[in-house]
């Protein structure tokens, strides 16, 4: 049953998706916490705390809370607090001091906070909005109870752990997607279809521009930390819950070599951390789907889950869980026409290509969401979940954006419209830069690299006939780019280096990456929207090295590259069409502005 409750004030959990612990006998630890007859709630209030907490940390308030029956503890007793710097953190939360840290007796509250949604996601523990606490549910209990003396899980524990992970709906998704004709998936191949596209809480690192950048870098140690450390939020999450079914015999990892062609280059390299579905996993899934004799596990959802970034994020909650509350209390199906119309009930206005994104996010995130005749229906049993509705609701502007240029979408992925969100998000630069490349490369048929890094630009592109290419430049800022005049500086000495093409100047010669002898050249600004005298120092470089430039909004630039990919335009109305050309009467005086589609 999908319950609706009033909240006076939301509190900003991430609950449902988990980037960082995978050590299974740790989680059985921390849900161990709430079961008071356990050996580890013992220790804790006799040893553990009184050991690692000092009075002047919280140590009473921590054994009161542990000593509550049944026992229910508030998260900021579970989880503690962060110290500045972090190597002189001290444990002051009870699940801190649940499991040993590496190097130390205890972990730090994030950490803590990724075990506690760990055991909330697998069902083990319970939350309760009213007073931000948790406790222990019976399949928690059942977990502790299964424990026998020694560090090894024993098998009833294992078993209760795949059954959890057979209930936590993304875990399915992985495991459906690594079942399709003997799949061989990288993290980045998983995160690109896991959760909610389109949205700056589920990114996903482009892997053909990845691959890309890679063959143009030769330190074996660099090539490895892009490797490891360069991806998206969905990409984290992919390798986390991978690891998991991992160890619980489901999939196996195994290194995947992956071939990228691009303007008549082919660029290869392996990735480590791909992933193939065991025959134990195809036996579980095909159980978690309530195939053959077995009846279909009831999947763990929860609000928080269906929307983690973004300022109104509490409303994308919302719209997402009605529409799973509809489905699920159908019987014969909902037409889009009628989830829109229910959810105008509720005061959600919403047009009909973002309910079938929304759609395609449950799916997404691992539920059984399917169509037949027009009608959608949920094949998938639910488990008791809240919609802790707030007391308002409001769409924020960049989602109103999102909104009005999906329904004009024709071609174009609606994955791309999460460049909306990146293009304000300054913490993102990186992925926003290789998302715009993406951008050129996979959908507009362009050819070209994300380059990145000191004395190079963020990426060059080339059309596909030759006649020319783009030094472009991204940047992703929270209230709008007005362009200082460094950065304008910065630009207009790459120009004059690809005019010179002179390695004595800088030798690490990025305009190679340009493909072939391409004659003519343009730079290019893309951002969420321009402010100030922007339009002043384009026009300067411009002059100065009579080489044409623009800047471009990043809601036009999807405009643009829908048109692309559906043919509307080709690549030369393009470079017309952001690049006009200026009258010689008038000089230069104007920067030139792209013109509407």
């Amino acid at each position: 049953m999908i319950s609706v409750i009033a909240t006076q004030a939301a509190r900003f959990r991430t609950f449902g998706w988990v980037q960082d612990p995978s050590n299974l006998r740790s989680l059985c630890d921390v849900v161990a916490v709430f079961d008071e007859n356990s050996e580890k709630h013992r220790e804790l209030a006799l040893s553990s705390i009184p050991k690692l907490v000092s009075e002047e940390d919280g140590r009473s308030r921590l054994l009161e809370a542990l000593s509550t029956r049944p026992v229910r503890i508030r998260y900021p007793d579970l989880v503690g607090t962060a110290f500045t710097p972090r190597s002189a953190s001290r444990c002051n939360g009870i699940l801190q001091a649940a499991v040993r840290g590496q190097g130390r007796d205890f972990i730090g509250d994030w950490p803590a906070d990724n075990f506690l949604r760990w055991a909330h996601a697998f069902g083990f523990v319970r939350y309760h909005y009213g007073d931000d606490s948790f406790e222990i549910t019976p399949a928690g209990l059942e977990l502790t109870k299964a424990r026998q003396d020694g560090g090894a899980l024993c098998g009833r524990e294992r078993e209760l752990l795949t059954e959890a992970a057979l209930a936590y709906p993304p875990a399915v998704r992985i495991l459906n997607l690594l079942a399709r004709d003997g799949a061989h998936l990288t993290k980045f191949e998983i995160g690109q279809k896991l959760g909610f596209v389109g949205e700056n809480g589920f990114t996903s690192l482009p892997q053909p521009v990845l691959i890309r950048s890679l063959a143009g870098t030769e330190s074996p140690k660099e090539k490895n930390r892009m490797k490891t450390d360069w991806d998206g939020s969905s990409d984290k999450y992919a390798r986390m819950i991978a690891s998991w079914l991992t160890k619980l015999g489901l999939v196996e990892q195994a290194p995947k070599q992956v071939t990228v062609t691009a303007g008549g280059r082919t660029y290869t390299e392996t990735i480590g951390q791909a992933y193939l579905i065991t025959a134990r996993g195809i036996t579980m899934r095909n159980r978690a789907l309530g195939k053959s004799r077995h009846r279909r596990i009831a999947k763990n959802v929860c609000f928080e889950m269906l929307a983690t970034k973004g300022a109104d994020r509490e409303y994308l909650r919302a719209r997402r869980a009605f529409l799973l509350k509809f489905l699920s209390e159908s019987r014969s199906g909902l037409t889009i026409r009628g989830l829109m119309e229910k959810l105008a009930e509720k005061g959600l206005s919403e047009n009909a290509e973002t309910v079938r994104d929304d759609l395609a996010g449950l799916r997404g995130i691992g539920l059984a969401v399917g169509e037949k005749n027009g009608r959608y229906l949920l094949t998938d049993k639910i488990a008791d979940f809240v919609i802790p509705l707030p007391a308002s609701l409001q769409k924020s502007s960049l989602s109103g954006m999102k909104d009005q240029i999906r329904a004009r979408l024709t071609a174009l992925p609606h994955e791309y419209l999460s460049l909306i969100d990146l293009a304000y998000d300054s913490e993102q630069n990186r992925l926003f830069e290789m998302k715009i490349i993406e951008l050129f490369t996979e959908e507009c048929g362009f050819s070209g690299r994300h380059l990145g890094g000191s004395n190079k630009p963020d990426g060059v592109i080339s059309a596909a006939d030759l006649s020319y290419g783009i030094i472009v430049d991204t940047k992703a800022y929270s209230k709008g780019y007005g362009l200082p005049i460094s950065q304008a500086d910065e630009m207009e000495r790459y120009v004059r280096e690809n005019l010179t093409r002179d390695s004595r100047i800088n030798p690490n010669e990025w305009w190679l990456a340009f493909d072939g002898a391409v004659p003519r050249f343009a730079f290019l600004f893309v951002s969420g929207h321009f402010t100030g005298t922007y339009g002043q120092r384009i026009e300067r470089i411009i002059r100065s090295t009579g080489v044409p430039g623009a800047a471009l909004e990043i809601s036009k630039l999807l405009l643009y590259a829908d048109a692309l990919k559906s043919g509307r335009i080709s690549q030369r109305d393009f470079y017309r069409l952001v690049f006009p050309p200026q009258p010689e009467s008038e000089g230069l005086r104007r920067c030139p502005k792209p013109r509407k589609l």
